[in-house]
């Protein structure tokens, strides 16, 4: 009798079945026995089906939130230290108002950083003078320059940033720099890097990726953080890679790239230099010695004193700190949430805080970048505005390019503002920053950029919404189901 399926064929596509099956059964086991959160449990299970052998090499490199014995060990040592430096932080909670003394209990707790009153914030909204502002601080540097990034990358500006660097290493300053390792691995790969090295400059690559690294520690985490301090004085943080938006991802086709920082005086430069500290000690594999503290003279400017309190968070080091700050704050808003941001996924638990104060009667206002430089994202983005639009969200997109800034304001009066989007990688994966201010000027200030950036947004409707086509409300289904991946 003549077999159309040869012997050997049959029995290798039998053990294909049964080896998927197997793989599946593992994933489905792991996750059940993980504290995975039910959506990022059923996209990996889907992704594992769906993509046979592929999904569960993805889930095994991707799939926890792990970064691998050797950098848990260093960050436990650093967090004691870290401790032991700011045994006082307990006692800063009260110099928050009254209304929001429960937030900063969960800032100073989880964040394991005081809250400071003797500090000072400068809004920068604009990226050019930004980045001339910082190579004239980086040019009267006499002392120390730290530094780190997410994105590093060439032209522009950013290259006159790393002339000045350059200079500043050559008049005898110490310089330490960090940069991701796939964030700035244009950068890496440049003559910068070897010209810093050569210079004097100490550069290192952060959470570097390896085959060997991929097996034993989750490939995605990044260092998601932009700060610089400089001469112990200075400090500089917000949403802002060392990028000349001019020059940065031209062939993304979202126009030119916008952000803000803050430009730090007085206490919270130290807090800041701390973090960096940090990093550099658990998140490289740096064998330099980072400079001891000094001893602190905090100089600020009183015009712009706030009190303020960082929030960083990442694997290991908090429980979803800014997560939680983020959820509480929401809570507490009596009169209107002002949230811009250039990625929006935000999840079950945000998405309802979010239209629990729009039906409390609260002004929910979100601004969110038209195009971004990730379709998965915006389609997976596009899947909660239907919900929030019934709740009476107000969702505004901005159309003028890429809107990279990332804030929230509460009141008028309670202000986060630094790198975490409202997506699950800021939230869970990645090691963010956020300040967490308790300042009615800096709120304002915040408030006019937001309103700003309205100008030249276009604000959704839900009768016009309901008539986007279907091609497009499938290809927001699908992102969906991989959003808590995203």
């Amino acid at each position: 009798m003549f077999n159309i399926f040869p012997e050997p064929i049959t029995l290798l596509g039998i053990a294909a079945v049964a080896i998927q099956f197997a793989l599946v059964t593992a994933v489905v086991l792991r996750v059940m026995l993980t504290r995975h959160p039910p959506g990022s449990s059923f996209a990996w299970i889907l992704l594992t089906v769906i993509l046979p052998y592929v999904g569960f090499f993805l889930y095994l490199v991707l799939g926890e939130k792990t970064i691998g014995r050797w950098h848990a060990r260093k960050l436990r040592k650093e967090q004691r230290k870290r401790r032991q430096a700011f045994r006082h932080i307990m006692h800063t909670e009260a110099k928050a108002p009254d209304k929001y003394r429960a937030i900063s209990k969960m800032a100073t707790r989880l964040g394991k950083y005081p809250l400071t009153d003797d500090s000072s914030l400068k809004l920068l909204d604009d990226t050019d003078e930004t980045l001339v502002r910082l190579i004239q601080d980086i040019n009267e540097a006499k002392k120390a320059i730290f530094m780190e990034f997410y994105i590093w990358d060439l032209g522009g500006k950013a290259d006159d940033v790393s002339a000045a660097l350059i200079r500043a290493a050559r008049r005898g300053v110490q310089c330490f720099v960090i940069v991701d390792d796939i964030g700035s691995s244009r950068f890496i790969k440049s003559e910068w890097f070897y010209m810093f090295k050569h210079e004097g400059i100490h550069i290192e690559k952060a959470l570097p990726v390896s085959l060997l690294s991929a097996i034993f520690a989750r490939a995605d985490i990044r260092l998601h953080r932009k700060i610089v301090v400089i001469d112990y004085k200075i400090a500089y943080s917000g949403s802002l890679n060392l990028v000349d938006p001019h020059f940065f991802k031209k062939n993304a086709h979202v126009g030119q790239w916008i952000d803000a920082m803050v430009r730090v005086k007085g206490e919270l430069v130290a807090s800041l230099y701390h973090l960096i500290a940090f990093d550099w000690k658990v998140l490289t594999d740096s064998s330099i010695d980072f400079p001891a503290e000094p001893v602190w003279s905090y100089e600020y400017d009183p015009k712009d004193r706030a009190t303020v309190a960082i929030v960083p968070s990442g694997p290991g080091t908090s429980d979803d700190a800014n997560q939680r700050i983020i959820l509480e704050a929401i809570h507490s808003a009596k009169q209107s949430v002002e949230i811009v941001t250039p990625y929006f996924v935000p999840g079950e638990s945000l998405t309802l805080a979010l239209q629990n104060a729009a039906l409390k009667g609260v002004n929910v206002k979100i601004v969110l970048t038209k195009k971004t430089d990730s379709p998965l994202v915006t389609f997976a983005s596009r899947r909660y505005f239907e919900d929030l639009l019934q709740s009476g969200v107000h969702i505004l997109e901005y159309e003028k390019g890429m809107l990279h800034t990332k804030g929230l304001v509460i009141d008028g009066d309670l202000s986060l503002f630094g790198t975490v989007n409202m997506d699950n990688r800021s939230m869970h994966i990645n090691y963010e920053l956020m300040l967490l201010v308790f300042d009615k000027e800096f709120a304002i200030k915040l408030q006019r950029l937001i309103a700003l950036y309205q100008e030249t947004c276009t604000e959704l409707c839900l009768r016009d919404w309901h008539k986007r086509p279907l091609t497009e409300r499938m290809k927001e289904g699908a992102c969906f189901l991989l959003s808590p991946l995203l």
